[in-house]
């Protein structure tokens, strides 16, 4: 049986490579999506899944900064559906200056890492939760981050290339690569937020949870990161881009009716040291 079948799921950050991973085994489940992202859909992929999924599938290009939009995209989802049943915000974004040394990095790049990792689930769960209320039903995962819990190990990225993978535009001057703090820091709001918003709606029995991913890996990951990475893993691997898929399903599903305010962690052990 599919565990979500005909649920209304609105996905943000549909079209990265987590967000794709999830509109996939979302519509598995027979879920309904509206996968969204501020950039275009590749074009291969979408056609795809629409293909195979012709009714259940709706990607949507959208700003999630504007609310006028997002309300726009609610009132749009409700008079197609009469209901939305969950929430998913996969969102990231990172500045020109993320891999640069903390002394170094601008009070820009701070903003545009909260703007993505923090304030557009802001912004859609006071949109999305509204409808979830008025019907007493509904779920939001929120998807954080292992640097949401711990501290940097800034040795990890010496000599790694992820400025090269992650940045459309590289201005890191350094030899090493840095992690930036404002990922941590919104990562860990983002944790404080599910709790928060866990307890202002549980008595509309709606859920809010947070799911933590470890690293995940990437093809284009050089070597010396994926061993150092690995080698700091209890379980000795980054994750496979599928193996969160489980965890989103658990929580978006009624297996976990009696679930709200948690912090599902699957990161391979690398956060118990």
């Amino acid at each position: 049986m599919h565990k979500l079948e005909n649920k209304i799921i609105v996905l943000f950050g549909g079209n990265g490579r987590l967000g794709k991973s999830f509109t996939k085994a979302l519509l598995k489940e027979g879920a309904i999506v509206y996968s969204c992202d501020i950039k275009d859909f590749e074009k291969e992929f979408q056609k795809k899944l629409s293909r195979k999924f012709s009714d259940k599938i709706y990607f949507k290009k959208i700003d999630a900064t504007n609310k006028v939009d997002l309300i726009q995209l609610r009132e749009e989802i409700l008079k197609r559906h009469s209901k939305i049943d969950s929430l998913i915000n996969s969102t990231t974004t990172k500045g020109d200056d993320f891999y640069l040394p903390f002394e170094d990095v601008s009070l820009e790049g701070w903003n545009i890492g909260l703007l993505g990792n923090l304030t557009l689930p802001f912004l859609t769960c006071q949109v999305f939760l509204k409808p979830m209320r008025e019907n007493r039903s509904g779920t939001v995962i929120n998807i954080s981050s292992i640097y949401g819990l711990v501290g940097n190990d800034q040795g990890l990225y010496k000599g790694s290339n992820l400025n090269n993978i992650y940045l459309d535009k590289n201005e890191t001057k350094t030899s090493q690569v840095y992690s930036h703090a404002v990922y941590n820091a919104a990562k860990g709001g983002l944790n404080s937020l599910t709790r928060y918003l866990a307890a202002y709606y549980g008595k509309y029995n709606v859920r809010i949870n947070t799911i933590t991913p470890g690293g995940i890996s990437h093809p284009d990951e050089n070597e010396t990161f994926v061993k150092k990475y690995s080698d700091k893993t209890p379980l000795g691997r980054k994750a496979n881009l599928d193996e969160i898929n489980g965890a989103l399903i658990y929580l978006t599903s009624d297996d976990s009716s009696y679930v709200t305010g948690h912090n599902l962690v699957v990161d391979g052990g690398f956060t118990i040291w």
